[in-house]
């Protein structure tokens, strides 16, 4: 029986860390994973013979934990390995007001998991995508290398739950290209409707109000699932969201494939049309 081949993964730094956790379990899906806990400790990795990494996954909880002369050692240490930063929620601020590590594909906690899960797959069949290019290719590039990557979601109702018209409308306009329908409905509002696929929940950082809100949604629509959209979410802010009732939390602004990802990954299938009405 053909296999696709695993990965070899090296990863850095405090993986032990809440917003950290379920990153690094994701890595394991795909490969064989080595944890050290410092760039000196990758290199003495590096330097064994045999040793070869596909990727390199340094997890930085703060700017500065680890500095671009530290990464750039490391990639003289494996110039063939692709070097990843899975940034913490203090990282949040680096590109505008700090010192980020050159040449390095970056991507926060909040955004790891479906990313890694597209990226890895893509990587084990030989196909082409943002994680394959070289170091090079700018943030565009990426962005149209993953664009087909991504397969449409079919079918079902995705119930959008926003003060915003403009969000609805955006967030419809996804769906309707992923062959989900939408309908469009207000915090608070009662809506009569079966065959619910998924619920979008557009909130902030999940304060009180919205906990509640999410938590409405999941009770009245149940078994489909609530995806809450929150800006810049902290680990605390998508703990409040699922004890609430959230299946899935994803930051905003936030990128369509991410949203795509989740989509497939919670959606309720529709209802066969010979169990309809039974």
């Amino acid at each position: 029986m053909n296999r696709e081949p695993f990965l070899s993964i090296l990863v850095v730094g405090p993986t032990e860390r809440r917003e950290f956790v379920e990153a690094r379990a994701a890595l394991g899906r795909f490969g064989r994973v080595v944890d050290v806990p410092t760039t000196r400790a990758a290199r003495e990795i590096l330097r064994q013979e045999g040793f070869v990494a596909d990727l390199i996954v340094v997890a930085q909880a703060f700017p500065g934990q680890f500095s671009p002369a530290s990464i750039d050692r490391l990639r003289a240490a494996s110039p063939v390995s692709r070097i990843l930063g899975l940034m913490g929620s203090w990282c949040e601020g680096e590109m505008r007001t700090g010192a980020p590590w050159p040449a390095v594909i970056r991507a926060y906690w909040h955004q790891w998991i479906p990313r890694a899960g597209r990226q890895c797959l893509q990587l084990r069949q030989g196909n082409t995508s943002g994680w394959a290019l070289p170091v090079t290719a700018g943030e565009e590039e990426r962005l149209l290398a993953d664009v087909e990557v991504v397969p449409p979601t079919r079918g079902g109702l995705a119930v959008i739950t926003t003060w915003h018209f403009m969000m609805y409308d955006w967030l419809a306009e996804a769906c309707r290209r992923a062959g989900m329908s939408s309908v469009w409905t207000r915090p608070g509002d009662a809506l009569c409707a079966e065959e619910v696929g998924v619920v979008l929940f557009d909130g902030t950082e999940c304060t009180e109000d919205e906990a509640v809100e999410i938590g409405r949604l999941a009770e009245r629509f149940a078994p489909a699932p609530v995806v809450a959209l929150l800006d810049f979410p902290r680990v605390e802010d998508r703990d409040r969201a699922r004890l609430a009732g959230a299946m899935a939390v994803i930051s905003k602004p936030l990128a369509l494939e991410d949203l795509y990802w989740h989509l497939d990954a919670n959606r309720q299938p529709p209802v066969p049309e010979s169990d309809a009405g039974t």
